[in-house]
């Protein structure tokens, strides 16, 4: 007789399983998986693999009463007769039952089928107990083919959501998901992509597929409200007149400054929060670009939190922070110049001073001194407030300078707190203090780079380029 396949929901439930061997660990992962409470009985000792897993052991032999509070009853010894005991109680208790062993006078309430998954998408095959070690081996051939599947999952489940909004009629919108998933189609995806299948989409449903796109602007941030419009607010203006048919959103990655701003009633959205708002809000489309200088830690950690996003969105690309590429250094120089940042001059030190991390990132500071001095521009350099080169090594090239006027830039987005006081400010230790008790002029430029039009621009060719990648 045929069984009859079902998908349980375990969230929450409690599940027993009875033994401790390779077949009950598998049992025993896959509850974890999907979310149940787990208790073990066996009589050895718990197994290492399950020292840090949330789980109940008990370490002991089967009784009936063991029963009494679970939803899923699992029969995993190494014991046939205990195995089959359990079976009998289970069932005379209403519980539903599996068995690793079968026993014609106790058969079991379900069995379980080799299952292979890929995001929402599982692929269970049973042979009803007849070959299982076949159902396995069509299970791993066939694994190849689930991650494309996830993606055209991914497809369909935002093509529901959109038509959903825009088809009220039920009936046209399955018609519409018939012809969709059809042998045809799913050939047109595998042998050409996501691209080609969406345009066919947009074919049956009779018009132009409309791509809902946000643009995400992710900032460290700042709590100083004018340098905050007067850079970041400039950077995203830019975007919005760039890209007049996408809608502009904008995310800081600090919590702490974005407590601060909730704290005095301005509204500003994390990372996270922003994301699940533009997917609740129905973009199919969202173009993430951060205002960072270096690809640092803060990058990095950007890239790794917005992983778990990807397929929620059509495209979800990332752009890259100022200086990634070799061609962004000239393109950077170029811009200072163009903003009257620095000049050449025989009189004048300019010292462009960044933030540094102790990621391998901060290389980009080293790169940049590089460039500029290839550049002609003898008269400037580099230094950073928390990486390398540092205010002892920028202080040794300066004397050899033999300079005494020191322009101080802040190489930074904003004119936030590390210019206000670790720049600019009067505290003895601050930048501008140790300068001037080393005997040097110091004036110093309290604007961010986000300011100057020429690097909003370059922020925006970052951004483009996504655009372009994926168009």
């Amino acid at each position: 007789m045929m069984s009859y396949p079902i998908s349980l929901h375990l969230q929450g439930k409690k599940c027993i399983v009875f033994g401790a061997g390779t077949i009950a660990q598998r049992r025993v992962q896959g509850l974890l998986q999907a979310g149940a409470v787990v208790t073990v009985v066996a009589p050895e000792s718990k197994p290492i693999c399950w020292e840090h897993i949330a789980l109940t052991y008990l370490q002991g032999r089967y009784h009936p009463e063991l029963l009494t509070d679970f939803f899923l009853v699992f029969a995993a010894t190494n014991d046939p007769v205990i195995n089959a005991q359990i079976v009998r109680a289970s069932q005379e208790k209403g519980k539903l039952v599996s068995t690793v062993t079968t026993d014609s006078a106790s058969t079991a309430d379900f069995s379980l089928p080799a299952c292979r998954s890929s995001g929402a998408v599982t692929l269970a095959i049973t042979t009803e107990g007849t070959a299982p070690a076949l159902a396995t081996a069509i299970g791993n051939a066939l694994l190849p083919e689930l991650a494309n599947y996830e993606t055209l999952c991914t497809c369909i489940h935002a093509l529901r959501r959109t038509w959903k909004e825009i088809i009220p009629e039920k009936e046209q919108r399955i018609q519409l998901f018939r012809k969709i998933t059809t042998p045809a189609a799913l050939t047109l995806f595998r042998e050409q992509g996501k691209d080609a299948y969406l345009q066919y989409a947009a074919q049956c449903f009779g018009t132009e597929l409309t791509k809902k796109s946000a643009i995400l602007v992710v900032s460290f941030g700042t709590a100083y409200a004018k340098t905050r419009e007067q850079t970041i607010g400039a950077v995203e203006r830019t975007i919005s007149k760039a890209f007049p048919k996408a809608d502009v959103f904008r995310a800081f990655t600090s919590r702490k400054i974005v407590h601060r701003m909730r704290q005095t009633g301005i509204a500003i959205d994390t990372v996270s929060e922003s994301i699940e708002r533009l997917k609740r809000m129905g973009y199919t489309q969202v173009f993430c670009q951060p205002t960072y200088l270096v690809p640092g830690r803060e990058y990095e950690r950007l890239c790794s939190d917005l992983e778990v996003w990807k397929n929620a969105f059509f495209q979800f690309p990332i752009g890259e922070p100022l200086l990634s590429q070799m061609e962004d250094y000239p393109l950077l120089i170029q811009a200072l110049e163009e903003s009257g940042i620095i000049t050449h001059s025989e009189t004048e030190l300019y010292l462009l001073v960044g933030h540094g991390t102790s990621h391998i990132g901060n290389l980009a500071y080293l790169a940049l001194e590089d460039w500029l001095k290839h550049s002609g521009y003898s008269n400037v350099l580099v230094g950073t407030i928390g990486g390398y080169p540092t205010l002892e090594m920028v202080l040794k090239q300066l004397n050899q300078k033999g300079c005494s006027n020191v322009i101080l830039i802040p190489t930074l987005l904003v004119a936030g707190k590390h210019v206000q006081q670790d720049i600019a400010g009067e505290k003895p230790d601050s930048w501008k203090s140790v300068l001037e008790q080393n005997g040097y002029s110091v004036t110093v430029r309290l604007q961010g780079l986000g300011a100057f039009p020429a690097i909003q621009r370059l922020y925006l060719a970052h951004l483009q380029k996504i655009v372009a990648d994926i168009s």
